[in-house]
């Protein structure tokens, strides 16, 4: 069924979501993850690899935790559930081995934590000179950073979604666009990340999946009928008042007068009315900028000097007298010069006449 949706980022982000729940990693957090994993002598390990025996003794210490805090949630097969996954990603081989590092960004990536909070633990888990601290001198370079996105690759690719949005390489370049040092800090880092890179949008909208599963909105769903929303609703910016659930949003479906190529926005939470009509607003705003543009793009600016230069022409063999009752001082001085020139030639004539005697 999840096939079905052709939205390839809600589609892995689904499908991501379930695994999740059925490995019950949404109860975990990374702080835990990270008190367990990387621990001194698991760390020193992680620099070369770790065994299957350790990794489920350690996957045992973290799930024994939250049986504690959560009394009655937890599976007795998920430390074997998430075993059987981080070895199907990192392990397709059988070696027997696995690198801590992927195994523990993979666990961080799909814990319950919220997306900052696994982009900080992220940081903390590849950057150099940061091995198993928080050092705020820690840096990461681009290999770094190719590593653990073609990590977090393997994500994906074991549900049947390898297909990325954009490569490694792409991504990189986005990252370390407009910065001269080969290295950048956390602040950058976590700056990429929550602009939501292609290449990572399911992590966002895996967690917008699990924080609206319970969510109620007081709407109806003007495709299905259906009343009240539940999950993620969705409204169209075109459409007046209408809201789309997300079953019908994912299955492409459309209304009487809404399409599939309308623009719509993603709601997690109730919106109020104030926020829709902002939206509004904001739409209505847009339109009339657009409109006003397209006016004065059909406008010729060479028409608009031929249009004026005619208009004074015809002013001017209307007007009896003269344009101006004024000359300015540059026409009087030329008008004197001509007049004395024509003295001056009126004055040689008459004396080449009184010099020539008459026949």
């Amino acid at each position: 069924a999840l096939n079905s949706i052709e939205n390839s980022t809600y589609r892995t982000a689904f499908k991501l979501r379930s695994l999740q729940t059925l490995c019950q990693l949404d109860l975990i957090g990374s702080s835990l993850i990270q008190h367990v994993l990387l621990r001194q002598h698991l760390w020193e390990a992680g620099e070369s690899t770790l065994s299957l025996q350790q990794l489920f003794q350690a996957l045992q210490a973290m799930f024994q935790k939250v049986r504690v805090e959560k009394p009655g949630q937890v599976h007795p097969r998920a430390s074997e559930l998430t075993l059987s996954l981080l070895t199907t990603m990192y392990d397709s081989t059988g070696t027997g081995f696995l690198k801590l590092a992927p195994a523990a960004a993979a666990l961080i990536t799909l814990s319950g934590d919220s997306p900052l909070t696994k982009y900080r633990a992220l940081f903390q888990l590849y950057a150099e000179n940061n091995r198993g601290g928080h050092d705020l001198g820690a840096r990461m370079t681009r290999r770094v950073l190719r590593n653990l996105l073609t990590d977090l690759q393997q994500i994906p690719t074991v549900v049947g979604e390898s297909r990325a949005l954009c490569s490694v390489e792409s991504a990189t370049r986005s990252c370390f666009q407009g910065v001269l040092s080969p290295v950048i800090k956390e602040e950058k880092f976590l700056s990429w990340l929550q602009s939501e890179p292609p290449i990572l949008l399911w992590i966002p909208t895996c967690y917008r999946l699990s924080a609206t599963e319970m969510a109620t909105h007081p709407v109806r769903c003007r495709i299905c009928r259906n009343f009240p929303i539940t999950g993620l609703r969705y409204c169209c910016l075109k459409c007046l008042n209408f809201d789309i659930c997300q079953v019908c949003f994912l299955s492409s479906l459309q209304g009487e007068s809404h399409q599939k190529s309308h623009p719509v926005v993603e709601n997690c939470i109730q919106v109020t009315f104030n926020a829709i009509n902002n939206l509004l607003q904001g739409r209505c705003r847009r339109k009339e900028a657009a409109r006003r543009q397209w006016l004065l793009d059909k406008v010729n600016p060479k028409d608009m000097a031929n249009r004026a230069w005619a208009r004074l022409s015809s002013q001017c063999n209307r007007s009896e007298g003269p344009m101006y009752e004024c000359t300015t001082e540059p026409v009087e001085i030329a008008a004197s010069e001509t007049f004395k020139q024509k003295l001056q030639r009126l004055s040689q004539a008459q004396q080449t006449n009184g010099s020539n005697p008459h026949h």
